[in-house]
């Protein structure tokens, strides 16, 4: 795969930390934003370890009422019409 360049305003204390956190791990600051971005990408593709609680409990959930992004405040909003008759 090829590389690219991309240019980032950010805070010099940000910058600082950044090479720091990377001198540390021997590694570059692209390397650092890459693992960073890889990272952040795993979370969102997060599933429970097998045979855990977790795992029961979104085996129980129907796929068609599981969301890929949630609207947190649209879900509390109708739990708490819901919870007190509000509709």
């Amino acid at each position: 795969m090829s590389k690219k360049t991309l240019n980032l305003s950010i805070e010099e204390s940000i910058k600082r930390r950044a090479k720091r956190i990377a001198k540390k791990r021997g590694i570059s600051v692209s390397q650092f934003f890459e693992e960073m971005i890889i990272k952040q990408e795993e979370r969102e593709e997060w599933t429970p370890t097998p045979g855990s609680a977790a795992e029961q409990i979104m085996n129980a959930i129907p796929e068609s009422k599981k969301m890929d992004t949630p609207d947190y405040n649209k879900l509390k909003r109708e739990a708490l019409n819901k919870k007190y008759n509000l509709d």
